[in-house]
């Protein structure tokens, strides 16, 4: 079920993320959309179909490159048009582009302090704790110290990035304060804002705007390469080798992985057109990761913090809240509820472009004198026409379930991962709660040692905590059903050599193959009837561990 949820979600996003950059490419260049969603989706397949993991990870570290130095150069560039830094944040927060004090509760606030805090924690936490694309780069790792501190140098790499943006957002802002290019038709979406700004300053220097179209599609070859790797490998275990061809040899388990990182490129390059109808490219991505990757955590901590859970109410839980995260999703699309804080002022005072082609070739020297009149210009109050809009708007008589569809995007995670943990605790009850003796300590996070504050409570306050799973050592031998000193009342395997059938089989001259697959029989005879252990053991297993 998650394998499956995680593949859907991935495909979708991957969608996304290819169309995005070729948008912006056939805003800046007039080459043809599509042709640059199929080049560049063609382009990626094959290098992560042929160089694999390794592949990915030495892209991405060049990629990143290339993606600071387009930002950096955007940035810079752009402030040194409009003034200065400061200059720029002055004209946007005088036009209520920069708000900080928006603490309402309302869950149909677009961003208030609450979704972004809250509702942003549970994205990310998907994204970081459950999403195969990144988890598979920590796994990559020798060893978990190592994977910690990659994570650890990831974090200020992310906020820079985001910082970068934001910065880049307000100085866009400034430089079309005086003329908003979408409300004066220079462009079909808002989307291609930041490539028509890349042109206006940057068009008049040679291979910079280049730079910038590198550091848009870096960024979105990294996602789709990582993307691509991380559902080949997710099919190749959960699928190939669980049901289908069990104990393949590792070089048909590669070509296996080739095929599959190609399929799911030509899903992906299908799926685009979907993606072109969702609107904003960003808020499309992130109610997607809502949508499907709240759910995905919902299991995830379902399975890991609640000992009770059963199959059934996994099962249950994860399937009803994608079904009523897609309704909330979908549903919105169709109403597409209005914003509840009004649009900050649109100004178009002092447009001088002429329009003459469909492209987007405009002048920097134009628009520079341009900016420098509105540089000296009284602010145009828009007050009154906001209250004349707001005023005028009809009245419309809703249906029932419309509330749910003006909830922020950002709430979607933190919902549905809500929606599965309550689904699964109800369903779990009904049908049986597991034994919580019965579980392999592996698989349960013990809440009551690493978590603040219980971690720091008494051992008479944690032992009941524990609800009967004892952790410690769990992870001292590699298999805790091939020890001998086993806890939780689960089965041990005593000496497979003592047994009579090991005995008469070394007498025939093979006791090495036979006792091992007595010793994998007689491991997966005492695990008959008991809940949630792992996979069964193949004699191969054993003979590696032995």
């Amino acid at each position: 079920m998650g394998s499956v949820t995680f593949s859907v979600q991935m495909l979708l996003y991957m969608a996304i993320v290819l169309y995005a950059p070729s948008l912006a490419l056939n805003a800046v260049t007039g080459f043809s959309l599509w042709g640059s969603v199929i080049s560049v989706g063609v382009v990626c397949t094959l290098y992560t179909a042929l160089g694999g993991m390794k592949a990915v990870l030495w892209t991405d570290t060049f990629q990143i490159g290339m993606m600071f130095t387009g930002m950096i150069a955007v940035l810079i560039k752009g402030a040194i048009t409009v003034g200065g830094i400061g200059k720029a944040w002055e004209i946007a927060e005088r036009n209520d582009r920069v708000y900080f004090t928006d603490f309402s509760p309302d869950p149909a606030i677009r961003h208030s302090a609450w979704s972004l805090a809250i509702g942003g924690y549970f994205t990310w936490v998907a994204i970081y704790g459950t999403n195969q694309a990144q988890v598979q780069r920590a796994c990559a790792c020798p060893t978990l110290r190592k994977a910690q501190i990659a994570l650890w140098f990831n974090f200020p790499g992310l906020c820079f990035i985001l910082y970068l943006s934001c910065m880049i957002g307000i100085v866009l802002y400034a430089f079309y304060s005086m003329c908003d290019p979408l409300g004066f038709h220079l462009i079909t979406a808002s989307d291609q804002l930041l490539p028509l700004f890349v042109m206006d300053i940057l068009g008049d220097v040679t291979g910079l705007p280049g730079i910038f179209i590198a550091s848009i599609f870096s960024g979105a070859l990294s996602t789709i390469s990582s993307g691509l790797n991380s559902l080949a490998a997710v099919f190749l275990e959960d699928v190939v080798k669980a049901y289908i061809g069990k104990g393949i040899s590792e070089a048909r388990a590669t070509n296996i992985s080739k095929i599959c990182a190609l399929v799911f490129g030509v899903i992906c390059l299908g799926l685009t057109y979907i993606a072109s109808l969702l609107g904003g490219v960003l808020q499309a991505a992130l109610s997607l990761f809502g949508m499907i990757g709240g759910p995905l955590l919902g299991l995830f901590s379902l399975g890991m913090f609640f000992p009770w859970a059963n199959k059934w109410g996994a099962y249950s839980g994860v399937l009803s809240g994608l079904v009523f995260m897609f309704w909330i999703g979908i549903g919105a699309q169709v109403h597409k509820p209005p914003a509840n804080r009004p649009r900050a002022p649109i100004n178009m005072t002092n447009c001088n472009w002429n329009i003459t082609t469909t492209t987007m070739a405009t002048t920097v020297a134009s628009f520079n004198n341009s900016f420098s009149t509105s540089a000296t210009t009284t602010y145009y109050d828009y007050s009154n026409m906001t209250t004349t809009f707001t005023t005028a708007a009809p009245q419309i008589e809703r249906s029932a379930d419309y509330t749910l569809y003006t909830l922020s995007y950002m709430w979607y995670s933190a919902s549905a991962f809500l929606w599965v943990i309550v689904v699964g605790m109800i369903v779990s009850g009904l049908t049986g709660f597991t034994d919580p003796k019965t579980i392999d300590p592996k698989v349960i996070c013990p809440v009551a040692d690493v978590v603040f504050p219980f971690c720091y409570l008494p051992e008479s306050i944690r032992k009941p905590l524990r609800f009967g799973i004892i952790h410690e050592g769990k992870y001292d031998k590699e298999d805790e059903f091939l020890g001998n000193n086993v806890e939780n009342n689960i089965p041990n395997i005593k000496d497979p050599y003592n047994r009579a059938d090991v005995i008469e089989n070394e007498e025939k001259g093979n006791p090495k193959a036979d006792s091992v697959e007595a010793l994998a029989n007689s491991a997966n005879e005492s695990k008959e009837g008991m809940e949630n252990t792992s996979k069964d053991f193949s004699p191969e297993t054993i003979e590696t561990r032995l």
